[in-house]
């Protein structure tokens, strides 16, 4: 098989492979957030994280959108995206100068609680963007968005959002870890 039903056949396989892989069940959204305040926390204790225990108190908020679908944000402004990466709007800081924001949609409506969408976005350094993209976004969008009918529902954005490539199978807190952890720029650049 050839061409773009080939591609389409394979964004289907890949799209069901991450979402079946990927840990999407959760025991409540309130849990949730503990584990995702810990994991903050954490950071800030191990000096990764320079925004302050405080601060993260205010930037991560949890509200009932309709009943039983709770949605976690962490940073933004009046529970909306910030596209336009305006370092106004309040978000974490890394010691690196690196910051980002996130949006977690949570369905308790079933059992176990299921997350649903996601969005995890960290922003570069102008210093980091020679070397890296300015930013990098992960999705999971919602069900029946029109990704989905795509089989593109989980995928990242690599420095601009018309660009869209299947991501790898990471739940919510483990891209959490790797925006804290796990994103190492090498000082020197690789020669080609």
């Amino acid at each position: 098989m050839k061409g773009k039903n080939s591609w389409e056949k394979i964004c289907k396989e890949i799209q069901e492979r991450s979402l079946n892989k990927t840990l999407l069940e959760v025991e409540s959204a309130d849990k949730l957030k503990k584990q995702i305040l810990k994991c903050l926390n954490d950071a800030t204790n191990d000096r990764i994280l320079s925004t302050n225990l405080s601060e993260i108190h205010k930037l991560l908020k949890i509200s009932n959108n309709r009943q039983g679908y709770y949605e976690i944000t962490g940073g933004g402004k009046d529970s909306k995206r910030n596209f336009k990466r305006n370092p106004d709007i309040p978000h974490f800081k890394l010691n690196n100068g690196r910051w980002f924001d996130f949006a977690i949609t949570i369905d308790e409506t079933s059992r176990p609680a299921q997350i649903i969408g996601f969005a995890f976005e960290i922003r570069f350094p102008k210093k980091e963007e020679e070397i890296v993209a300015s930013f990098l976004r992960i999705d999971l969008n919602l069900p029946d968005h029109r990704n989905d009918v795509r089989d593109l529902r989980f995928h990242l954005h690599p420095n601009n959002g018309d660009i869209m490539v299947h991501s790898p199978p990471m739940s919510p807190l483990e891209i959490l870890h790797m925006f804290l952890y796990g994103m190492e720029i090498r000082d020197k650049q690789r020669s080609s």
